[in-house]
């Protein structure tokens, strides 16, 4: 009973992960047109404007199948919506691959080299003014206090590539690969992947309770959720740059705080995702570590 609880749990959040980014994604799509009146906004518009074309687009669509066919409306948005989930888990994975390209291969490192340089010029500077070294200062410290909290803010906003597991569990994965070469007397390749795998079929085989699965299904998600969300601020900027004439004077003063809303909600999944990365990955390589040391656990 147990097992198909959590098979069912598990299923429930595989869809959970497909249908719901798709429904907010839709969502976000259609919540322009209560922002504005379609029918007076002027045809030359129209043309120049991919976004007004589209939300005209779908204000004749629902003025036509709604009242007559909702319950095939429905139905069909249902189903995009689970088709849009995978196209968006799809490419938020894409996403991440070009980010992590982009910020921690290239940009970061050229930021952190330029930013330990200067750390080192104002060393240098600061010590023909000072007796003591810059480490060994209250101002130094201060500054550090200050601009730690910012510095990890951004080194989270700006780094797209998150750790397997744990860096402190370092020595169990090294220790899992002797454990596994000694009882098998082979060479299992010392790779995340391949051994992410062979924990996932011992703990599938030897019904060995584990939260991986549920953080599987919970970064997937939030992975979904952070790539909607980073669309949306996009688009909803394009939307208001493209709009604004025919947008309430109310709604032009708040533009900038929906902007902000969609940009920190893209932080909060972004964040989210990267943790249950690292929970979901330590998580597995705990469940192997266990298994694989189960009879001296048991024997003490």
């Amino acid at each position: 009973m147990d097992e198909f609880l959590s098979k069912i749990e598990n299923f429930f959040f595989d869809i959970l992960g497909l249908i719901l980014p798709g429904f907010i994604f839709l969502g976000i799509l259609i919540i322009p047109l209560s922002l504005v009146d379609i029918t007076a906004i002027k045809v030359n518009d129209l043309n120049n404007s991919y976004i007004l074309s589209e939300l005209c687009t779908l204000s004749d669509l629902f003025k036509n199948y709604w009242n007559e066919k909702s319950n095939l409306v429905i139905a069909l948005i249902i189903i995009l919506a689970y088709l849009l989930g995978h196209f968006i888990k799809v490419f938020s994975i894409i996403k991440y691959e070009i980010f992590e390209a982009l910020f921690d291969k290239s940009f970061n490192k050229v930021v952190y080299y330029v930013f330990k340089n200067i750390k080192c010029f104002f060393k240098w500077i600061y010590s023909f003014i000072s007796e003591n070294s810059l480490y060994d200062t209250k101002i130094y410290l201060w500054l550090r206090d200050v601009f730690k909290p910012i510095k990890s803010i951004l080194t989270k906003i700006f780094t797209f590539k998150s750790d397997n597991y744990f860096t402190d569990n370092s020595s169990l994965r090294t220790e899992c690969i002797t454990i596994i070469n000694s009882k098998l007397n082979t060479n299992y390749p010392d790779k995340w992947y391949s051994l992410y795998k062979f924990s996932s079929v011992i703990t599938n085989q030897e019904n060995i309770k584990s939260l991986s699965a549920f953080f599987l299904a919970k970064y997937n998600l939030y992975r979904s959720l952070a790539f909607t969300f980073l669309f949306a601020t996009l688009y909803f900027h394009f939307f208001f740059n493209a709009a604004s004439k025919y947008v309430a004077p109310e709604i032009i003063k708040v533009n900038s705080l929906i902007s902000l809303t969609s940009f920190l909600l893209w932080f909060t999944f972004h964040y989210k995702y990267k943790r249950y990365w690292t929970l979901c990955g330590n998580e597995t390589l705990v469940s192997l570590y266990y298994f694989l040391n189960k009879k001296k656990i048991n024997e003490n």
